[in-house]
């Protein structure tokens, strides 16, 4: 159990804060400076796993069940096989942290006659479409270290009509996550892929999918 009382950090924010000791590197285009670092890495793979991240944390705390079933497609003609994030009980989890979000969505799509699939939990945690679907769920995941208080936010105002904001990481937030142990994650990464590659490949599959769903469509002539 966490404790309320004090400062600490969910999976999903370790990996974020942490993100060169679970993404890969950057490439040409496809990298993301980290705010505690000047290291960049790859946008998808860091973001791909912070939400894998959320996910199996918030499995391993007893909140959700991931689960693999097959369901029908193609007008019945047909079965796919899928996971879900069957939502069982509240945990503990800060208010703001992407594993209370992805929670409250589990529970609202599982009573929607059951479409809490993984994918599409993903793509309405964005909310949006958008021509850069990846930054967009970077931007969330600062956004969300924000309601933690985790990150300043700064608003700032552009010809005085646009307003831009933009996140900083305080000293307080840089200490807490230099001190945080990624061990922990990094276990819960490695049992699910030894001891369950089904869910595994399921689960970074469908966050992906539910990412690049959000990629606005272009229907000018």
């Amino acid at each position: 159990m966490f404790n309320q009382n004090s400062p600490y950090l969910t999976a999903s924010e370790q990996v974020y804060l942490q993100g060169e000791k679970f993404a890969e590197k950057g490439g040409l285009l496809n990298k993301y400076k980290l705010m505690h670092t000047d290291e960049q890495v790859s946008l998808s793979d860091l973001v791909t796993k912070i939400v894998a991240a959320a996910f199996l944390a918030s499995e391993k705390a007893g909140a959700i069940r991931l689960e693999v079933r097959k369901k029908k497609a193609l007008l019945g003609l047909a079965k796919v096989t899928t996971i879900y994030a069957e939502p069982l009980t509240r945990s503990d989890f800060p208010l703001g942290s992407l594993e209370a979000k992805l929670f409250d969505l589990a529970t609202q799509y599982q009573l929607m006659k059951g479409q809490n699939e993984i994918w599409l939990l993903v793509y309405a945690w964005l909310r949006m479409d958008v021509t850069s679907p990846w930054a967009r769920a970077a931007e969330l995941i600062q956004a969300g270290l924000g309601e933690r208080q985790l990150v300043d936010v700064i608003t700032e105002k552009k010809l005085k009509i646009f307003t831009s904001t933009r996140y900083e990481l305080p000293e307080s937030t840089r200490s807490l996550a230099a001190a945080a142990p990624v061990q922990s994650v990094q276990q819960v990464f490695t049992d699910c892929r030894a001891n369950r590659p089904e869910v595994w490949e399921l689960l970074f599959k469908q966050i992906k999918q539910g990412i690049e769903k959000r990629k606005e469509v272009d229907t000018t002539d």
